[in-house]
């Protein structure tokens, strides 16, 4: 891959979100009071899978994608082979990890291998999933915060808390959030291709308020149970994301100067 291509997948493609899972893993494993060392590989865990769900995503071209990211279609569809040979890699290495945390962790058996592989069935029906209203929100919500929360339990002893809910509820609402707040900067596409979302039916300004009260709330559970030092943890963690947001809409930018200094160039 030539000329920033891989640079721009990384951006485009969210494997930043990926990777950056790891802190959500942290920061649920202290808010339940367990040590890093003991969850291990399982801090691994999440970022894997939320990797193959990505890609095989982001290779899975729909119309809007087109709209709403040009650029990005055309670099997923000359690089769908390579793309898929890392989604291929990504997926060996968290079945296998799967395998070995419930083999060396006490109490955890076959039915932690099987859900293990609930996301994969939402992933299966997540197509028809987006044609809905908040569908695409709850099933991308519901299935970071299972993530998150199973990575915890299959790697250690823990057992079902309260707490564990409250942090599985936590991260529900601040993904959900997060997935309207990018239902929100696809509306153009989204409404070229008949596609309707949640935050095409509230508007932008409801939908700003809605992102901003759930991700508060979300902090604000993880401060209740485990105090401000997770909670900053938390919000250091929304910081990044912005942050991540901030260069690849930059990119973007720099990318549709480029192209309309060609246009030009070819009139």
């Amino acid at each position: 891959m030539m000329n920033g291509a891989p640079t721009y997948l990384f951006l485009k493609l969210n494997i930043w979100l990926c990777m950056t899972a790891v802190i959500m893993v942290v920061a649920s494993a202290m808010a339940l009071s367990i040590p890093l060392h003991a969850v291990g590989g399982g801090l691994l865990l999440a970022p894997l899978l939320f990797y193959v769900i990505y890609v095989e995503d982001r290779r899975t071209v729909s119309d809007e994608d087109q709209i709403n990211n040009p650029h990005r279609t055309r670099l997923v569809q000359r690089y769908r082979t390579e793309l898929l040979a890392t989604e291929i890699f990504a997926l060996i290495c968290y079945e296998l990890l799967l395998v070995w945390l419930v083999a060396v962790t006490p109490g955890r058996g076959v039915g932690f291998l099987l859900l293990g592989q609930l996301p994969f069935g939402v992933l299966l029906l997540y197509g028809s999933l987006k044609q809905y209203p908040t569908f695409d929100s709850l099933a991308v919500g519901g299935t970071w915060a299972f993530m998150i929360v199973f990575s915890v339990v299959v790697s250690t002893t823990h057992e079902v808390t309260m707490d564990l809910f409250a942090v599985f509820g936590a991260w529900f609402l601040i993904v959900f959030a997060g997935v309207e707040s990018r239902n929100l900067q696809d509306l153009d596409g989204d409404t070229a291709t008949d596609k309707t979302t949640l935050a095409g039916h509230l508007g932008r300004p409801a939908t700003t308020i809605m992102v901003r009260t759930l991700k508060s709330t979300g902090v604000i559970i993880f401060w209740y149970i485990a105090g401000i030092w997770v909670a900053g943890i938390v919000i250091g963690y929304l910081l990044l994301l912005t942050l991540f947001r901030r260069i690849t809409q930059n990119q973007d930018e720099r990318i549709e100067i480029r192209t309309d200094q060609t246009n030009a160039e070819q009139l």
